[in-house]
């Protein structure tokens, strides 16, 4: 199936489309690390994975890794979850979503 002539125009213009839209700019900041609070979250799944390879569960050092990673993993997931659920704004895809919705309405008319 070919896109539609709209899908080839914000291929070629999303990021411009995006980075002109000042909440798509702020939700973008919102990410990057500006406080001691900040490091702080996201130093815990450092800290979390080299715990459970040091606490040695199993007897293999191959296993430790892979679940030592795993941890990491999984507390870098909720620590992003937890500073976009304390920044309080929306969803990056939503306000895109948004942003792509005018732009085909003002395409179209």
């Amino acid at each position: 199936m070919e896109p539609t002539t709209f899908e080839q125009y914000w291929q070629k213009n999303r990021q411009r489309l995006l980075n002109d839209n000042q909440e798509y700019r702020e939700a973008i900041e919102g990410y990057k690390m500006k406080s001691g609070a900040d490091w702080l979250l996201f130093a815990m799944p450092v800290v979390a994975a080299l715990l459970v390879f040091d606490w040695n569960p199993f007897g293999r050092e191959l296993l430790n890794w892979i679940v030592s990673a795993l941890v990491a993993i999984i507390c870098f997931a909720a620590c992003v979850a937890v500073k976009s659920w304390l920044s309080g704004g929306r969803p990056i895809s939503e306000i895109e979503a948004d942003i792509k919705e005018q732009a085909r309405r003002k395409f179209e008319s």
